[in-house]
């Protein structure tokens, strides 16, 4: 898919060939070939589920996308809801395209494009997060420092100062509040047990703005992208090690498509030490949990097995699977902007993943994502681990 930083900008219209031949076969409500225990758990879509609307489902949104460039009508607040409602979780897309080729999660985020263009979109419940981002550079209202102050103690060298081969990327989320930074520490442990050298850029470290692109507003997400393409070039790193799924996703998708880096998340590199036996768990847990696969981590970045044969490798930790997994996984809630802006609809979704936990018998949840962590802690009673964590305690380390 051609949308780089510095190419042709695409519109909604570029893909009219798409959303014109959408025949509302219901491939984009079903699953890949599984045989699951539950029908309430074999269901894909949060919105469509939740509301049993056409309109939420991706097949609605597509005559929504062909309404709309065929001037059949005119979009009110309604419309921005319904588009608004989607996690961009890109299921529907991951089952539609093997078969029949159409984009339906890209064409949801032209629309949502379209939507800030013309002045519909975003909703009320984002305008905080884009006023913190505009000022603060970051979507979390937190005033700038808090990155120097998450990485102080994690005695990794310094990129403003010294060189190394890694630049670890932290993202907002890791660095925001004391349950993230153990997190970020825990993760930290992991890297430097697997002899992997890393620095990071501290109070420097710029916000990928995932979540502007998310929510439509490309020219927030562009303003700052080339310079930090520049800054990362200029640390003198070979990689971006960047931890959250969804600031990876953007560092490798977007920026990737001028920056000469190499962009990877940390079970990728840590998975390669676990293989050449420069990682060891030598701990013990007593962790029953199930894996929760994120959406960025997992279907758009196709990072499955790492984060399983990192989990597998620590003693005791018994790893059980969602009847939802993989290419199937359920949304945690949170993408897509709609915990900002549809906060019941996340808790919903949310707690649907909770009770499918509960069903295949799981005592926690791990995943690899800061805001499935944050959203599923928030949302119910069951224990909810950073992978990270997880493989600290593997280390022999109680985190």
């Amino acid at each position: 898919m051609e949308r780089g930083l510095t190419r042709k900008r695409e519109k909604l219209t570029d893909y009219r060939d798409d959303y014109w031949v959408c025949g509302k076969c219901k491939m984009c409500q079903s699953m890949n070939v599984q045989v699951f225990e539950s029908a309430r758990f074999s269901y894909n879509c949060p919105c469509g589920t939740r509301y049993r609307f056409e309109s939420y489902y991706a097949a609605g949104m597509m005559e929504i996308a062909r309404a709309l460039t065929n001037l059949e009508f005119e979009p009110t607040p309604k419309t921005a809801e319904i588009i608004y409602s989607c996690n961009l979780c890109g299921l529907c897309q991951e089952m539609c395209f093997p078969l029949k080729g159409l984009h339906t999660t890209r064409i949801i985020q032209l629309m949502r494009e379209k939507a800030v263009e013309e002045g519909w979109g975003p909703l009320e419940g984002h305008r905080a997060m884009l006023d913190s981002t505009a000022a603060e550079d970051n979507p979390f209202g937190l005033e700038k420092g808090f990155k120097g102050e998450a990485v102080k103690d994690l005695e990794v060298k310094d990129l403003g100062r010294e060189k190394a081969e890694n630049l670890l990327f932290v993202g907002c989320a890791y660095a925001a509040g004391e349950p993230m930074r153990k997190r970020l520490a825990a993760m930290v442990r992991v890297l430097k047990a697997a002899g992997l050298e890393v620095g990071v850029l501290g109070d420097a470290e710029p916000c990928c703005r995932s979540f502007n692109l998310a929510l439509g507003d490309r020219d927030g997400f562009e303003e700052h992208a080339l310079e930090n393409i520049e800054l990362f070039r200029s640390t003198g790193a070979k990689r971006v090690i960047a931890a959250c799924p969804h600031c990876l996703q953007v560092l490798r998708d977007e920026y990737g498509r001028v920056m000469d880096l190499e962009v990877v998340h940390p079970t990728e590199l840590l998975s390669r030490a676990l293989r050449k036996k420069a990682l060891r768990f030598e701990g013990e847990s007593s962790l029953k949990a199930a894996y929760h696969d994120p959406c960025m981590l997992g279907r758009w970045c196709e990072i499955y097995e790492q984060p399983r044969r990192l989990l597998a490798a620590v003693p005791g930790l018994e790893l059980l699977e969602f009847q939802r997994k993989r290419e199937n996984s359920w949304c945690c809630g949170a993408g897509g902007g709609v915990r900002a802006a549809k906060p019941d609809l996340a808790a919903w979704t949310a707690a649907e993943r909770l009770e499918e936990a509960r069903e295949v018998g799981a005592e926690a949840v791990v995943t690899a994502c800061p805001h499935c962590e944050d959203h599923f802690a928030a949302a119910g009673d069951l224990p909810v681990y950073d992978i990270f964590e997880a493989l600290a305690n593997g280390l022999g380390e109680v985190v």
